[in-house]
């Protein structure tokens, strides 16, 4: 599985959802590697309107929030 968090760089929201999103990970022992992607085109190419983006698998899951872990991990688990 490979999750990308969508952001520009110096953006303390997207860097905090990557590491929420990497502990989850780590936590629960999914088999997904989670990146970060920064590059401005590449979130205009997205659609993105509002970051930090979420997406799993090159499936956008949601875009513009920070939700908790427990919501980061029921979105893994659904993709599982």
């Amino acid at each position: 599985m490979k999750i990308t968090i969508y952001g520009p760089d110096g953006c303390s929201n997207c860097a905090n959802l990557k590491a929420k999103t990497q502990n989850v990970v780590d936590e629960h022992g999914f088999d997904a590697d989670v990146e970060k992607e920064g590059d401005t085109v590449a979130l205009a190419e997205k659609g993105i309107m509002s970051t930090p983006g979420f997406e799993i698998d090159d499936e956008m899951v949601f875009t513009g929030s920070n939700p908790p872990e427990a919501e980061l991990k029921a979105y893994i688990e659904e993709r599982l």
